[in-house]
């Protein structure tokens, strides 16, 4: 009976942390949009700054893409635990779907670090996303783990996690938004804002 309280109240802090994660996505999204749209400026442009320009580009569509894959991926992934939580699936079923989605969010790290950024704003966004995916899935490796032991400290790690998974995802807004950031690690006063984008 305990075990199922746990389970229980990580699902709510689980489900209750991406609840947040969607409203800022929503908001990130229309920020990300805004600051991927940079027309060429001035006339006359050279062969390189048109490169240039073109690879910037090429840059902004694959992180873009990359983050509206990983979001349909990690709603789809909640949707999933949502059914262990209604008991459609057991915890050893639902460990072999955490297994199958563990995959699918390694390819996108892939996918992450073939981009090509042109600038360091970029290069600062692409690792901070990269450090959010990879907090993402140690997140779901220790939730794995606690289904299959019921360990009070595997779940608290998966939730610290993916509370680290979100920081790392704003960071990165915020470095493609030209704005200074710091990598927070547990800065237990990040819930005050700062680093959310503007």
């Amino acid at each position: 009976m305990r075990n199922t309280c746990i389970g229980t109240s990580t699902v709510v802090i689980f489900l209750a942390g991406f609840y947040l994660q969607f409203v800022i996505i929503n908001q990130s999204q229309a920020i990300i949009k805004d600051t991927l749209n940079l027309p060429l400026s001035g006339i006359g442009h050279t062969n390189s700054s048109i490169l240039t320009h073109n690879k910037t580009q090429s840059f902004h569509v694959g992180y873009e893409t990359l983050i509206n894959d990983s979001h349909s991926l990690t709603e789809s992934y909640q949707k999933e635990i949502g059914k262990w939580q209604s008991k459609q699936y057991n915890n050893k079923t639902m460990v072999l779907v955490t297994d199958k989605y563990l995959l699918q969010f390694q390819k996108l790290i892939s996918r992450a670090q073939a981009l090509q950024p042109t600038t360091i704003k970029y290069l600062q966004a692409k690792n901070f996303y990269i450090k959010s995916l990879q907090s993402e899935i140690g997140s779901y490796m220790h939730f794995r783990n606690f289904l299959a032991t019921g360990s009070k400290t595997e779940d608290n790690i998966s939730t610290q996690l993916l509370s680290n998974a979100l920081k790392y995802e704003i960071n990165s807004f915020t470095a493609l938004n030209n704005r200074t950031v710091t990598d927070t690690g547990n800065n237990n006063s990040y819930g005050n804002g700062t680093f959310l984008p503007a």
